[in-house]
């Protein structure tokens, strides 16, 4: 470990919230990529007839699993046929309508933690299986955003010149674009679905990078240390990659939980209007659209989904400002 990134670690560190907030993220992020082995209506692995089935992750067709007829399995009814099964913690998937309630919109209570919504299904299923979608359709924005935007800021910064003028004419072309007019009609032709909306987003996202990683190219090619590596014969490629580039990371690493916040609030929003991930596909945007329609009989699709956006970015924001101060070089 580098005595620059001790120093970054120890000034990142001193931020006792950004600390809390890191872990409160990785909590929900594991939670929410093994949401099957928390709430399922499969067990997460048992034995049939001498076989081993993992129900949780893998479909299987009804003649397999010695039921007839066509159809979802259902795997409660199997009970007669498991020499031994392992179940999670709570009983129902994000899409599962429970048809033993009188009222579809019930209130928490101890078989639904958060409820049901309209449809009868489990909000905090819901909930957890929706963290999923949101997290990475976040990290995919900033991943697509970032490589598009650095490779264009380094490109047109470091070449200049007429490259760079065009550059520039490209981004205000893309800065100028009315994108989310132009999203929602096409979301309204379409049938839309994560990987839709993240390409999407990230065609006019990269802007506001190519823009930091620009400057960043500038500035640093009429620097000593880039002088020095041309005299010594350094190729334009070994400049970019070797010089350049590492000394420019510091926009890309300051803003990144911001564009990862952009992302999960762009998808909750399009949810909420209508616009986002197909139903039944589970989100938190759909639950507070929900919401929207019942707040006088059903508080709780408000107030959990509201608490989870709320907590998400209230802690890449806190994760965000003690980034910019382990890489502040006043620090």
């Amino acid at each position: 470990m580098s005595p620059d990134f001790q120093r970054r670690l120890k000034h990142f560190k001193t931020l006792r919230r950004a600390v809390y907030s890191f872990w409160i993220l990785v909590i929900m992020m594991i939670a929410s990529l093994f949401a099957e082995l928390i709430t399922n209506s499969s067990p997460i692995i048992a034995k049939i007839n001498g076989r081993i089935f993992v129900p949780a992750y893998v479909q299987y067709e009804r003649e397999e699993l010695g039921q007839e007829g066509a159809g979802v399995v259902d795997y409660r009814e199997l009970k007669e046929k498991y020499e031994w099964a392992i179940w999670p913690p709570l009983k129902w998937d994000p899409i599962e309508i429970d048809g033993e309630q009188s009222e579809y919109l019930t209130a928490p209570m101890r078989a639904h933690l958060m409820g049901t919504d309209r449809a009868g299904r489990d909000v905090f299923a819901r909930l957890l299986y929706g963290t999923r979608i949101s997290f990475l359709f976040g990290l995919a924005y900033w991943l697509i955003t970032y490589v598009i935007g650095t490779c264009v800021g380094l490109f047109t910064g470091f070449v200049g010149g007429s490259i760079d003028l065009y550059g520039q004419r490209l981004i205000e072309i893309f800065q100028s674009t009315p994108h989310m007019p132009l999203l929602l009609f096409i979301v309204s032709v379409v049938s839309p679905s994560p990987i839709l909306l993240a390409l999407f987003l990230c065609i006019f996202g990269w802007t506001g990078i190519a823009q930091y990683m620009r400057v960043e190219a500038l500035r640093n090619r009429s620097l000593t240390f880039t002088e020095a590596a041309i005299s010594m014969g350094a190729s334009r490629s070994r400049l970019l990659f070797t010089h350049i580039l590492p000394n420019s990371l510091v926009p890309l690493i300051t803003f990144s939980p911001m564009a990862v916040v952009s992302g999960i609030y762009s998808l909750a929003s399009l949810d909420l209007l209508g616009f986002g991930v197909p139903p039944p596909t589970p989100s938190w945007g759909e639950l507070l659209d929900q919401a929207r329609a019942n707040y006088q009989v059903a508080w709780w699709l408000a107030v959990f989904p509201s608490f989870f956006l709320f907590l998400t970015i209230l802690c890449l924001n806190f994760l965000g400002e003690a980034v910019r101060k382990a890489f502040d070089p006043r620090s």
